[in-house]
């Protein structure tokens, strides 16, 4: 009787698999149809790709015009992080503010806390063009603000939850 010592590595792979993890792509989430497409709210607009996502707000020019180094208006990049039909997970990747003078900075000159890489969002379908937000992580300046974003197809009587002029010129 002859005993042979095998190793786990020895015993693996059986058949050729690769056990190696890097031999995988990783898997992305997606955004579902009912979330793609372009929302707004007060000052701010979100586009939402399958894969990704951008706000843009602009506080007022005021401000802005008085003193240049405060940003005019600013560009949050968000990866979609998980999604189904009903809801979607945003995670901030990147910040960006655009000064009067149209300068790119990745500093705000504003006072106070603001949105940084790693904050997140979840959106959950309401009906036809209205999405509700529910801050998960960080994104100091929403705190308590208005959590509806509309979105084409809004109902007139829903158009009034989004607080601002653009939805009402997405249904004309």
């Amino acid at each position: 009787t002859e005993i042979y010592t095998l190793s786990l590595h020895d015993a693996l792979p059986i058949s050729g698999i690769s056990s190696s993890p890097s031999s995988s792509a990783p898997t992305s989430a997606t955004a579902s149809a009912p979330f793609l497409g372009q929302w707004h709210v007060h000052d701010g607009s979100l586009d939402i790709t399958p894969t990704t996502a951008t706000i843009n707000s602009s506080p007022g020019a005021g401000p802005c015009m008085q003193n240049p180094q405060i940003a005019c208006s600013e560009a949050d990049t968000l990866a979609v992080d998980s999604g189904t039909d009903t809801e979607l997970t945003l995670t901030v990747t990147a910040v960006s503010y655009k000064l009067s003078n149209g300068q790119t900075t990745s500093v705000s000159g504003n006072p106070g806390p603001s949105t940084a890489v790693g904050d997140s969002v979840q959106l959950v379908w309401q009906r036809q063009g209205l999405l509700k937000q529910t801050v998960l992580k960080g994104f100091p300046g929403w705190q308590g603000g208005n959590p509806y974003w509309c979105g084409a197809g809004i109902s007139p009587s829903d158009q009034q939850l989004c607080g601002d002029r653009k939805s009402t010129r997405l249904n004309s």
